[in-house]
């Protein structure tokens, strides 16, 4: 659940950027996914796999859990994916999925919620909490990419291109999007690191 910031310990800094046109910080970097590539090679669902792992990354940087709603700052207790996803008729569409810390059961509620996002079903959000926004450009490569964004809405995002291969090893480049507010590029390196750390322990 989210809880309501008393005495914010960034307040300067976020009342600072608040009101910028842009007040988000957005880098892209390179990450070596090769754990994950050969991960999917037996539980398949590799949108659904690099969400995972990206999102329990994030869950380990405080700074990734805060939102801005109506003049007040909150914390969620826990950061849940939120997935784009395209329907049949090519429209675009969002569900979100609570982050199980068991990978295979995950894996089924994710399986079971995009079903039901698909099918037309109306998909609980797990906006009560923290969410981050996920998508993923699988068409094309990317070196920087800046998704539309509202100013006073304050959810990270995160998107990945096409696979690049290097001999044995598997790339995407990743756009890190957060408030500048709660996130400085220190934290984005925190995050970086997270993500590598917990690809570097994936056994396959």
């Amino acid at each position: 659940m989210k809880k309501k910031i008393e005495n914010f310990n960034r307040q300067p800094t976020f009342d600072f950027y608040k009101d910028k046109t842009n007040p988000f910080s957005i880098v892209t970097t390179k990450i070596d996914i090769t754990n994950i590539y050969k991960l999917c090679k037996k539980y398949k669902h590799i949108y659904a796999t690099i969400g995972y792992y990206f999102t329990k990354a994030m869950n380990e940087v405080e700074q990734f859990k805060y939102t801005y709603e109506n003049g007040i700052i909150y914390k969620g207790e826990r950061i849940h994916p939120s997935f784009t996803e395209i329907r049949e008729d090519k429209s675009i569409g969002f569900f979100s999925c609570p982050l199980i810390d068991n990978y295979e059961s995950f894996i089924e509620e994710y399986k079971k919620r995009r079903q039901s996002f698909l099918d037309g079903d109306v998909i609980e959000e797990i906006y009560d909490d923290a969410v981050v926004w996920l998508s993923c450009e699988p068409w094309f490569n990317f070196s920087q990419v800046v998704p539309p964004f509202d100013r006073y809405t304050t959810i990270p995002q995160m998107i990945w291109d096409r696979f690049q291969f290097d001999n044995d090893r598997c790339y995407v480049n990743l756009m890190i999007f957060v408030h500048h507010g709660f996130a400085d590029g220190y934290h984005i390196g925190l995050l970086i690191n997270k993500i590598e750390e917990l690809i570097s322990l994936i056994v396959v």
